[in-house]
């Protein structure tokens, strides 16, 4: 079954930029979801690590509720239409 998770940037000094949402059929999937966006959106800025920096991916059920919310609101903002 489909989970839905969050990506995050994580670099110095506890910073968290949220990259996107995504489902998944499984941990293992999820995990190689960095790997995939980067070979699909070579363009994207936020999947590019800096040194120090590494992703995060949270499933939805193992995140508060307000943070889901925050992050999916945030990248909905920043998201532009197509």
């Amino acid at each position: 079954m489909a989970k839905s998770y969050l990506l995050y940037r994580c670099g110095n000094e506890g910073i968290r930029i949220p990259v996107m949402f995504f489902t998944a059929d499984s941990e293992e999937e999820a995990r190689e979801a960095p790997t995939w966006l980067r070979r699909h959106h070579p363009e994207s800025e936020l999947l590019r690590l800096r040194p120090g920096e590494f992703f995060e991916i949270i499933e939805q059920t193992k995140c508060p509720p307000e943070e889901w919310e925050s992050a999916v609101a945030t990248l909905k903002v920043e998201t532009p239409a197509h």
